[in-house]
């Protein structure tokens, strides 16, 4: 019997997806989402910051926010990876905005100018401009310094934009060099871990998405045993869950128990010298 069979699944529960369905709602992650909302609706903000440890679901609540922002209210514009100079990031958000590549020849200043001239007709169109910035502690100073060049944009009584920083939380300490930026910066949040509590609730729904009746099947030692290893951290519950899941199967046990918890924790110390934990 395979695998989803065995365990009474439609689907895999823990792949490493960006799948919105797969979105858990903890108390941390519903914060964010409200603060990132009031940024944008406010629209008069310039500037907002979302920051987290690596794996704690940064890159997937960016896309449920996205994903509930009204299309006829916001025009949103998402650079993936902002490892780019300035001049090519805005490359990026024209060719995204007004479907024709950028002019590699436009200087810098010609590409603001049109991109002034897209964020105009955005807001003639009566929706907002939502620019973010995901992976943004792999931004030069330079590059997000000139971010600020982007908010002269905005006229007196009319405000075309709202840029969004995402990023580890080194980008706290990039931006703090900035004063220029983060000065702008009116709307700061950092994305926590998973509680013990959360971590529960968290495979359980994965689990229920997936296509499990009940999302019952790791016992709270297990759930505990879990947490203790992970931090909390979501992309390393997957992990665990994903191996322990497997090993389960593969005993033919009745749940994915504490045993199969240790046994994968055992087995991901001998090949990644993890600490113990």
């Amino acid at each position: 019997m395979e695998l989803l069979e065995y365990w009474n699944l439609q689907e895999r529960p823990f792949e490493p997806t960006w799948d919105t369905r797969f979105f858990f709602q903890s108390r941390d992650h519903d914060e964010a989402l409200s603060r990132l909302s009031f940024l944008v609706g406010e629209q008069t903000m310039l500037f907002g910051m979302m920051t987290g440890e690596i794996g704690c679901g940064k890159t997937l609540t960016r896309a449920v926010f996205t994903q509930r922002l009204e299309p006829r209210r916001f025009c949103v514009v998402t650079v993936e990876n902002s490892s780019f100079t300035f001049t090519e990031c805005l490359g990026l958000i024209l060719e995204e905005l007004d479907g024709n590549p950028a002019d590699a020849l436009q200087t810098k200043y010609g590409r603001v100018e049109r991109l002034k001239k897209c964020a105009t007709r955005v807001h003639a169109e009566q929706r907002h401009l939502v620019l973010i910035f995901d992976e943004a502690q792999e931004m030069t100073a330079a590059a997000l310094n000139e971010l600020k060049l982007l908010t002269n944009l905005n006229q007196p009584g009319k405000h075309y934009l709202t840029i969004i920083l995402v990023g580890q939380p080194e980008l706290r300490q990039l931006v703090g060099r900035l004063p220029a930026i983060n000065q702008r910066i009116s709307l700061r949040f950092h994305l926590n871990s998973l509680s013990l509590e959360d971590s529960g609730n968290y495979l359980r729904h994965r689990l229920k998405v997936a296509g499990h009746p009940t999302g019952e099947l790791f016992p709270p030692d297990a759930v505990e045993r879990a947490f203790q290893i992970s931090l909390g951290t979501p992309r390393e519950l997957n992990r665990i869950a994903k191996l322990s899941l497997e090993y389960a199967w593969v005993k033919e046990f009745d749940q994915v128990g504490l045993n199969a918890i240790e046994a994968v924790f055992r087995d991901l110390q001998r090949h990644q010298n993890l600490p113990k934990a």
